[in-house]
């Protein structure tokens, strides 16, 4: 009798991560490097489309650039933590930005993001972040 193999099964994404950055190269690499950590990802190219991503999509988490044009990170994530898409006002958010500075810092506080990795993007400190913030979700 011939018997069938037992296969591994396939594990579920940790989470879905919305990835936001105009800079194409970048939001290659950071959804290559969210990917290799076990979540599934999205990408958008600017608060916009982050927004109409995030509606269709409802991700679980969010890595955003802040100097994009149409829409910036900062207002992308103003408007999601005031309510622009109710069930997504306390989603995790990670800022990749270079525009690291002791103002920008105090805004990004205020607006509750769990954490900034500077550009250009270190991976490991990426992956650390993520698999810290976005694990539980």
């Amino acid at each position: 009798m011939l018997k069938v193999p037992e296969r591994d099964p396939i594990p579920e994404p940790l989470a879905t991560v919305l990835v936001v950055d105009d800079a194409a190269a970048t939001r290659h690499l950071v959804t290559q490097t969210l990917k290799q950590l076990g979540f599934s990802t999205l990408s958008a190219a600017d608060g916009y489309a982050a927004l109409e991503v995030a509606r269709n999509f409802r991700p679980d988490a969010i890595v955003t650039d802040l100097e994009m044009p149409r829409m910036d990170g900062e207002a992308l994530i103003e408007g999601l933590r005031n309510g622009e898409i109710e069930q997504l006002q306390d989603i995790p958010i990670i800022v990749c930005s270079s525009k690291i500075n002791p103002q920008t810092l105090g805004e990004l506080s205020q607006l509750h993001v769990e954490a900034v990795v500077p550009k250009p993007v270190n991976v490991r400190t990426l992956a650390v972040a993520a698999l810290r913030y976005f694990n539980a979700v």
